[in-house]
């Protein structure tokens, strides 16, 4: 399953792509966010280009796996996203994703606050990783 993963910010969208299996995950470029609407716009019009199958939205749980005020907002944009795309929306945890990517960009040569589009983007590569891993893991175990 070819799916697309979103990091939203309040500043730019994130953006990861998976290969038609389901097994790599490459960062795109990242949006600047606008307008809600023209966010969402923006968001279909990629997964429609990137042929994908799936929308993943990064979900800003809590430390303790609450949902605060940020994961409520991600809620309600992933809601507003699921009611205009014609592909299955899911969110999936984002814990840790943002240290995560800022680490692999660092061993990678990059410095990734001077790059936050780039950061954004490698926390989706993160979540999608995640989240297609999950998905196989489940999948396994439904075949045993």
């Amino acid at each position: 399953m070819r799916a697309l993963a979103l990091d939203v910010g309040d500043a730019r969208i994130g953006l990861a792509i998976s290969d038609p299996n389901g097994i790599i995950c490459l960062p795109i470029e990242a949006l600047v966010r606008t307008e809600e609407s023209d966010d969402l716009a923006a968001v279909i019009e990629t997964a429609k280009r990137e042929g994908a199958e799936a929308i993943v939205v990064g979900l800003p749980l809590s430390l303790d796996g609450t949902h605060g005020p940020a994961a409520r907002k991600m809620r309600r944009f992933t809601s507003a996203l699921r009611k205009s795309a014609d592909i299955p929306v899911e969110s999936y945890d984002e814990r840790f994703t943002t240290a995560e990517a800022e680490n692999r960009l660092r061993a990678a040569g990059f410095e990734p606050s001077r790059d936050r589009a780039r950061l954004d983007s490698m926390a989706a590569v993160i979540i999608l990783e995640s989240f297609l891993a999950s998905r196989a893991n489940r999948n396994n175990r439904r075949s045993q």
